[in-house]
């Protein structure tokens, strides 16, 4: 299985001197948790988060209208491409802890996002083996678990080492 055929072809993006007030908007209206930021040329260049949005707006003490996205958004990206395989997606998303990819073409346009949302619902029952599935629940579990470890526990077990 290829991510384009779990991806989700509609994209939300913005550029990043759109306000995080604008950015909100883009999300609820589009029913989605995350806006890809492109540049002039529509190249990703970053990705912000409602949760992104929350915390700016809460530790700023600014309004969501008076922030730019390019202020919150994370620039490091990782990203894959429609014709890679499914589990070397998976593989990134566990590995770099993220719950979506965008999925962009060789000059980094983007089309379409992959997030653990659409994985999830592609997933199917099996074991591995004999009629395995392409897209198996353990796979799907395995990354959800990696993905959703607490970042705040890795922190305080280094700290108290």
């Amino acid at each position: 299985m290829i991510v384009k055929e779990v991806m989700s072809q509609k994209v939300t993006t913005c550029s990043p001197d759109t306000t995080l007030e604008s950015a909100a908007l883009l999300m609820w209206n589009g029913d989605c948790g995350t806006v890809a930021v492109v540049d002039d040329e529509s190249r990703v260049i970053g990705i912000i988060t409602d949760r992104d949005i929350c915390m700016a707006v809460a530790l700023q003490h600014k309004p969501a209208s008076e922030i730019q996205v390019q202020q919150v958004m994370s620039r490091h990206l990782f990203t894959c491409q429609p014709e890679s395989n499914i589990m070397n997606a998976l593989k990134t998303m566990s590995f770099q802890r993220v719950r979506r990819l965008p999925v962009t073409n060789d000059i980094g346009h983007v089309e379409g996002i992959i997030s653990i949302e659409d994985i999830i619902a592609c997933a199917e029952r099996g074991r591995r083996g004999i009629q395995a599935p392409e897209l198996s629940y353990d796979d799907t579990m395995t990354t959800l678990k990696a993905i959703c470890r607490p970042h705040r526990a890795e922190g305080a077990a280094l700290g108290s080492a």
